[in-house]
């Protein structure tokens, strides 16, 4: 009997566990310590809070429609003390994340009375896979959408005091959950939805009518306190458009239809079809679990911090949906980050429809194939993450190598506004990639190497410039005109493969375009007899106004990180261009 246990709580904790070891590995894997896209734009803060010259409202100030106040409170205290290594970001949401799943746990716990535990643990792994689920890659890889998690984790810890505390007094829990409210709503400006969704919860809490109407007035108090603050100097990058849902209904409702759906699927109409389907899911738990009017309820169900959690979750989608549904569904599905907020309705119905199979007493069979079924799911989506992930690793990758040698890039019309530039993929706005760049070598977080060797004659083979093909004449175009280089590239000592080459003319030495090394190359592959070189081929388009008038040579290098060296790929380019 004891080896049967001991057993099943092996299986129990493999099955809790497997989710974060996943999410672990694939951080390990695929996360890079290089800041990215709205991370530069905190760089000013830094320099200022060096030189003691920052203020409250460095970070109070508005950041596209949010507040991000604590989030950037949170990074800050991180970056001076890593040197600003945005991997630790990253594991400040799993922490979160980890706190949040063992809060709903808590939760759980008080609200199913343990009367069937297999459903408790069916509930909270479907949970645990939902929280540390892939199809939130944007919000893992990117330690700056931090205020995601947090924000989850604020409303999850606010219903956790008030729900799963009861042995603390009523003042107690409500100041607690007030305190994560306040945090919440300086994380996003969803966090402001708290307040409403959790009035529920404060009625909830035992006492006399008046003691309940004294909480209930102070409470909305302190909200409308906090949007009186969060109102100051408010001005957003895009003006909202409150009108939108007049004018386009139905694109709203199919992106937040969409975004409820996009934590399962990742087409556009399955989408669809599956938030209706959740929607229509939590609309029967909430006329089922609150069949009686709200003020003729003698006792509040524990279906009400699930009920409280999957309404954040809508008005929090709703809300993404308008101010992002005129960018299309399309959109949505390439939008993980969205994901994050979405995935609190599933587990809402989750503990939803727990309690209403422990009501019922039967359904049970039922519950565990649609766990099965979402499992199965969960699965899928991991895998098809994992695949993408990998085909698109060496952009995220070139980014490192790119801000390492961020001093050999000319400012050309390539590096400033190509989308295969390797600084745009850090950020469109290339200027405060250098700005940036400058802080961090001044407060001494990153060293950039200088005199590098340019290696024209190697002694191993790095690769080619093959296409066009090498010719005697110059290919003569005209000022206006574009042109198309590409070729292969590798490391053949057999090591980590370059993701980058570095293009030059003349013999300058500074770069005036990049191309990403990651297209197919089997033939490669066959000749050097390893599939290390599977994706070594590269090519590249630009204009002829990136290169200097009349005739010059483009030559073609990788960036040896080890060496501290740019190596050049055998044969150059003649151009010669002209006047239109």
């Amino acid at each position: 009997m004891q080896k049967i246990l001991s057993r099943t709580r092996i299986l129990l904790l493999t099955l809790y566990i497997f989710p974060v070891l996943l999410l672990l590995w694939f951080l390990t894997n695929f996360s890079v310590n290089v800041p990215y896209w709205d991370q530069w734009r905190l760089t000013p803060i830094f320099e200022r809070v060096a030189e003691g010259n920052a203020t409250f409202f460095d970070f109070f100030t508005v950041h596209g429609h949010h507040r991000i106040l604590i989030p950037k409170l949170i990074i800050t205290a991180l970056a001076f003390s890593t040197k600003w290594n945005t991997q630790a970001e990253i594991i400040c949401s799993v922490i979160f994340v980890i706190i949040t799943f063992f809060a709903i746990c808590k939760i759980a716990e008080t609200k199913l009375h343990n009367r069937n535990k297999n459903l408790l643990h069916i509930a909270n792994i479907l949970s645990c896979l939902l929280l540390f689920s892939l199809v939130q890659h944007q919000n893992w890889l990117w330690g700056f959408t931090m205020f995601w998690f947090l924000t989850n984790l604020c409303l999850i810890m606010a219903v956790y005091f008030i729900h799963a505390l009861e042995n603390l007094s009523a003042k107690t829990r409500i100041f607690l959950a007030a305190i994560f409210c306040l945090i919440g709503s300086f994380t996003l400006i969803q966090g402001l939805l708290y307040w409403v969704v959790l009035i529920p919860s404060i009625l909830s809490i035992e006492g006399k009518a008046k003691q309940k109407i004294s909480r209930l007035s102070i409470w909305i108090l302190v909200f409308i306190l906090s949007c009186i603050i969060y109102a100051i100097n408010f001005n957003p990058i895009r003006e909202p458009k409150p009108f939108l849902f007049t004018e386009q209904p139905f694109l709203i409702i199919n992106y937040f239809l969409a975004v409820l759906g996009l934590p399962l699927v990742r087409l556009p109409m399955p989408a669809i079809i599956t938030g209706l389907i959740l929607l229509s899911g939590f609309l029967f738990f909430t006329y089922y679990f609150l069949k009686k009017p709200f003020y003729k309820l003698t006792f509040f169900p524990p279906a009400i911090p699930w009920l409280t959690i999957g309404t954040f979750s809508l008005i929090s989608a709703l809300s993404i949906s308008v101010g992002r549904a005129e960018y299309g569904v399309a959109n949505a599905m390439i939008s993980s980050r969205y994901t994050t907020t979405s995935i609190l309705l599933i587990i809402s119905l989750i503990y939803l429809l727990a309690l209403f199979v422990q009501e019922q007493k039967k359904y049970l069979s039922i519950y565990k194939i649609l766990a099965v079924v979402m499992t199965g799911i969960m699965i899928i989506n991991s895998l098809y993450v994992v695949r993408n992930i990998k085909s698109s690793f060496p952009y995220i990758e070139s980014r490192k190598e790119c801000l390492e040698i961020i001093d050999y890039l000319a400012d050309s019309e390539f590096i400033r506004k190509s989308p295969d530039s390797c600084l745009v993929l850090m950020n469109g706005k290339t200027w405060l990639v250098r700005q940036g760049a400058e802080i961090m070598e001044k407060l001494g977080w990153r060293e950039f190497p200088q005199n590098l060797e340019f290696i024209k004659q190697p002694k191993q083979n790095y690769g080619y410039l093959d296409n066009p093909q090498l010719t005697e004449e110059s290919i003569i175009i005209n000022g206006d005109e574009t042109i198309n280089l590409g070729g292969w590239a590798i490391r053949p000592d057999g090591k980590k493969q370059p993701n980058l080459v570095l293009l030059s003319f003349g013999e300058n030495q500074y770069f005036f375009a990049n191309a990403i090394v990651n297209l197919e190359s089997n033939d490669i592959a066959k000749i050097m007899n390893s599939k290390l070189y599977s994706t070594a081929r590269w090519k590249v388009k630009f204009s002829a106004k990136s290169l200097p008038m009349g005739e010059t040579a483009i030559k073609a290098w990788v960036y040896n990180s080890n060496k501290q060296e740019f190596v050049k790929l055998n044969n150059e380019v003649k151009v010669r261009v002209e006047n239109t």
